[in-house]
């Protein structure tokens, strides 16, 4: 039974999150589910109470609250609205306190609800809106108190505990604001860290190019989109000719400083929406969107006199580098892994035919740069 409660209870919490809203704005639609469950039960079992004790003013009132906190993840689900949802309960909260200072609620205790304002206003609103927010509250709140106006207060308080009242309320909002700016700056650097381990997991960290991961995701998104739209999506696989021989021959480090000034041509050679990614080794991966085998055709041999007329320079040595090339190009909602390995297929046959060449499923592109 308490495990269907929980699950019950979770799943409602988490009703008005979406998986296209940030982390920090689905924490913050669920405090405001949360406290709308909180204060609806609250003020619901209060107004039953003073229906009890024939106390029909402030059962209508209370009711009315409860109504409206349950109004708040409503708007959400129909509106996906967070300011306005938000607003809708967080006000009501201002307005209910606002009441239970003028009338003192039961025995003049109202007032002893007020404390919950400050951290429901952060947890919703954050440090800067929050602290704007209570201040208003406050100046509202001081008016109702101390003002020497009997119609802004039917309650009568001492002095005394009026200021200490104030006093201890700034207290807990300071308190909250600095727990507040404590978790937002843990949040933000959490979240910088994050940001980076991620974009550190889609860079090859030799060449600066999306390694393998990331060009596989691209691809799967760049498909998606292209069975939106019915259009093509060409694939080119290149392959440094004869890199054994400059590792072999003048060591790693500069094999590397090959690849690295090779990744600086390449991105010269394609447009800002295609991605150029080290697939691995002395192979890259091109993903041209929106471009037929023709269109391939046209910026394999731009690769190819780019390489020509730019030829590598590492550590005083400048290399006579080529390249192989395979073309393959998706149509529809074609496989992934079938237009990859025809790619593949087409590049070893530009090996096995003397190399710094390209072919290409089309038979029209059969390309020799002398």
């Amino acid at each position: 039974m308490m495990k269907a409660l929980k699950s019950l209870l979770i799943t409602y919490l988490n009703s008005g999150a979406k998986r296209s809203n940030s982390d920090e704005l689905n924490r913050k639609i669920l405090i405001v589910y949360l406290f709308s469950l909180i204060g609806s039960s609250i003020t619901g079992i209060t107004a039953v109470i003073a229906l009890i004790n024939d106390d029909v003013q402030l059962c209508f009132i209370l009711f009315m609250v409860c109504f409206i906190f349950i109004l708040g993840p409503l708007t959400q689900n129909k509106t996906d609205n967070y300011q306005l949802s938000s607003g809708i309960v967080l006000y009501q909260l201002y307005i209910l306190m606002l009441y239970l200072l003028y009338s003192g609620g039961v025995n003049n205790t109202g007032p002893l609800w007020v404390f919950i304002t400050a951290p429901v206003t952060f947890f919703i609103c954050g440090l800067k809106m929050g602290t704007f927010h209570l201040f208003i509250f406050t100046t509202l709140s001081s008016i109702v108190l101390l003002m020497p106006i009997s119609y802004l207060s039917v309650a009568q308080y001492p002095l005394d505990f009026k200021l200490r009242l104030i006093s201890s309320f700034l207290t807990v909002s300071a308190l909250t604001a600095l727990y507040e700016y404590s978790r937002e700056t843990s949040y933000s650097a959490v979240q910088e860290v994050s940001e980076k381990f991620e974009k550190l997991s889609k860079i090859d960290p030799l060449t600066q190019l999306s390694n393998r991961r990331d060009a596989t995701n691209i691809i799967e998104y760049e498909q998606r989109r292209l069975v939106r739209n019915n259009t093509e999506l060409s694939i080119i696989i290149c392959d440094v000719d004869n890199f054994k021989n400059i590792n072999d021959v003048y060591g790693h480090n500069v094999g590397d400083s090959v690849l690295v000034e090779l990744a600086k041509i390449f991105k010269t050679c394609v447009r800002t929406q295609d991605t150029v990614a080290r697939w691995g080794g002395e192979e890259f991966l091109f993903i041209l969107p929106y471009t037929d085998s023709k269109e391939a055709g046209i910026t394999a041999k731009k690769i190819h006199q780019s390489i020509k007329n730019n030829l590598p320079l590492c550590e005083g040595y400048q290399f006579e580098t080529t390249v192989s090339m395979g073309i393959s190009t998706i149509i529809g909602n074609s496989s992934i892994e079938s237009a990859i390995s025809a790619a593949d297929k087409n590049l070893y046959k530009a090996k096995s035919e003397g190399k710094n060449c390209t072919y290409s499923d089309n038979e029209e592109i059969r390309l020799k740069i002398s």
